[in-house]
């Protein structure tokens, strides 16, 4: 099978990969759409490399395909079966995942950097992190739901988002356009987002932001529209995609006391927090991590019942053969771009 193969000092390189044979509980799939991730993006400069990834790598965890094999013990799933994959693996047996937290598993193996991902046109996985397709859901749009969506999914169920409530998104890359595209299922009532790309501002308001601001008129004038804009002495929930020293610092800002500052976005940067004045306001900071695969079944159901069209976050296709495309700068800002190994690859 052709993959896409990734080395820090080489870059990609399309190659010709052994077919492994299945263990047991395994099931080999034919890639229908594989999506192109941030976290993607960080190993390729490398910023912020997964422990214990082992390269040459094939990379690509965001994965949707048809079922053409399944071994012994895969007896719920048969070729033909369209199905997209939950990449986190947990242990099972970490505190953890005792406590029912299996994506904060200390023990964590994730398809794409700890396992064979979905650059290439197969790819072998477990029976159990299989998610059968809505047939209304194109393949390429079912593979953003199990981490482009499942992550804001999951870290907005946490924040306490009111109806009618005021959420602010900041960050308008891929992460941040799929948050403001969940906040309706939430029911926010005020939906703003803060971009530090003035074309940002376009892409935020088609997503359903009512209020879209640039950092480029400075942090200062930003934090005083979006306090403006809020209302009521501040933000009730502010979801922070980017989380580097800057924007933590917005957050803050113009949350309001007692609101929610709720961070997802995994920047190398070391943030401050003025202590004191946080705690007299009574601020409420969550940190989520990735998803739990509950998630993604529900955001398959909302998209089967037509309240949530994935489609719309999708940047582009292209073949596996251009994988280095989809990394281009310019193209890193502007949803998320899908790589179709099985498109004319040979």
């Amino acid at each position: 099978m052709l993959a896409a193969q990734f080395t820090p000092e080489s870059g990609f390189s399309i190659v010709e990969a052994d077919r492994q044979p299945l263990n047991k509980g395994e099931v080999r799939l034919r890639v229908d759409a594989c999506g192109v991730c941030g976290s993607d993006r960080q190993v390729l400069k490398g910023e912020s490399v997964p422990a214990g990834t082992v390269f040459p790598l094939i990379m690509g965890h965001e994965i949707s395909g048809t079922v053409v094999e399944t071994g012994e013990h895969a007896d719920d799933w048969q070729a033909g079966d369209q199905v997209v994959v939950y990449p986190f693996i947990s242990c099972g047996t970490c505190s953890p995942c005792k406590n029912n937290q299996p994506n904060l598993c200390i023990r964590q193996k994730c398809i794409g950097y700890h396992l064979p991902g979905g650059f290439a046109e197969e790819v072998i996985v477990p029976a159990g992190q299989l998610i059968r397709m809505s047939k209304r859901c194109s393949s390429a749009a079912a593979a953003l739901l199990v981490d482009a969506f499942a992550t804001p999914y999951h870290a907005m169920s946490l924040s306490d988002i009111q109806a009618g409530g005021t959420v602010l998104v900041i960050g308008t890359g891929g992460l941040g356009l799929a948050t403001l595209q969940l906040a309706k299922i939430f029911e926010a009532g005020q939906l703003g987002a803060v971009t530090r790309r003035v074309s940002g501002v376009k892409a935020a308001e088609k997503y359903g932001a009512q209020m879209c601001v640039s950092t480029q008129d400075g942090a200062r004038s930003t934090a005083r529209k979006i306090r403006r804009w809020s209302g009521a002495g501040g933000v009730d929930v502010v979801i922070d995609t980017v989380a580097n020293k800057e924007t933590a610092a917005m957050a803050f800002d113009v949350v309001r006391p007692g609101g929610t500052v709720t961070i997802i976005g995994m920047s190398e940067d070391t943030a401050s927090i003025p202590i004191a004045k946080t705690v007299r306001r009574g601020i409420r900071i969550i940190a989520s991590f990735g998803s739990m695969i509950n998630d993604v079944r529900k955001l398959m159901d909302l998209t089967d019942s037509g309240q949530l069209d994935p489609t719309k976050l999708i940047a582009g296709t292209l073949q596996l053969q251009n994988v280095n495309q989809a990394f281009a700068d310019d193209r890193a800002s502007s949803g998320r771009w899908i790589i179709k190994p099985n498109d004319q690859t040979r």
